[in-house]
């Protein structure tokens, strides 16, 4: 049996329940990661300094080179390999003389050029809000672009699935214990316009196929899996080669891509989920309640 005969069994609106309990469950654990305090925020967020040694003389373990840092950051440093050679230390904040202090330790260690990047704890609470601020204001763009295209019912739809899919990155992104940086912030960005890009191909659909006549709950359920049905393959496909080259990214590129990457990988995996199995029942599920309460008002 093929994908497209499998999906023309599946009742999307009518299995919301079994749906959000999978997102739900998934959501959890990721949330509690993070209440857990297992988001590794890098520091680009929390301030710090990073030093990167370049064509190394001597190749150390990690645990070696831990042992030759100075003792105020041995146990607090990130120590990272980049590339085949090269190595990355991260501390937390350090004041000048702290500072020199680890340079000329991996200088002589190493045999090293070493650079030097120091982030300030405002500095890196001012990015932190600043990356608040641009998801925040590309979410109420989306309410407002989708609300003018389509309605307002389509735009809650969409954000629900949006946050849906930021929640489920942030969320893997603690369990697994990944660092979250900058790079991460423009992933997320990236997602949520993937999703909402996934999304509206379903919504056009929907909009095509709605009937021009009033509002019937089972006539307008029935149209939404229609609807899914004749573009999820398109979804499906579409997902598989962008995740191609994500994968490619994910194992064989450096640090941050390979956070970039793995960002890119759960969001796109979320977003195609979602824009099947959340966003289409909450579209069902936000039109009923919205012509129950009308109906209601009708009747008072």
């Amino acid at each position: 049996m093929g994908l497209r005969q499998i999906f023309s069994k599946i009742d999307f609106v009518g299995g919301w329940k079994m749906w959000f309990a999978f997102s739900g469950v998934l959501l959890l654990l990721g949330l509690g990661a993070v209440a857990l305090g297992n988001l590794n925020f890098g520091i680009d967020f929390r301030g710090g300094a990073k030093f990167t040694a370049a064509a190394p003389e001597r190749q150390l373990s990690e645990r070696e080179l831990r042992d030759e840092l100075p003792e105020f950051v041995r146990n607090e440093a990130v120590i990272l390999r980049v590339g085949e050679s090269d190595y990355e230390v991260r501390t937390p904040p350090l004041e000048g003389g702290e500072s020199s202090q680890v340079r000329e330790s991996l200088q002589e260690t190493l045999g090293a050029e070493v650079s030097e990047v120091n982030i300030s704890p405002t500095f890196g609470t001012q990015v932190r809000n600043q990356a608040l601020q641009a998801v925040a204001a590309a979410l109420i763009v989306i309410v407002i672009f989708i609300s003018i295209r389509f309605e307002f019912a389509f735009a809650v739809s969409a954000i629900a699935a949006v946050i849906h899919d930021i929640l489920m990155t942030v969320g893997f992104y603690a369990l697994v214990g990944r660092e979250v940086n900058l790079v991460t912030v423009v992933a997320l960005l990236t997602v949520l316009g993937y999703s909402l890009y996934d999304t509206i191909i379903i919504f056009d659909r929907i909009r095509e196929n709605a009937p021009e006549m009033g509002y019937n709950r089972r006539r307008f359920d029935q149209m939404i899996n229609t609807s899914i049905r004749q573009v999820v393959m398109r979804s499906i496909y579409t997902s598989v080669s962008t995740l191609v080259p994500v994968t490619a990214l994910l194992i064989f590129g450096e640090s941050t891509l390979s956070d970039f990457a793995f960002a890119l990988m759960v969001g796109i995996i979320a977003g195609t989920y979602s824009s099947i199995f959340i966003a289409s029942p909450v579209l069902s599920l936000f039109k009923a309640w919205r012509a129950r309460k009308s109906q209601e008002v009708q009747t008072a």
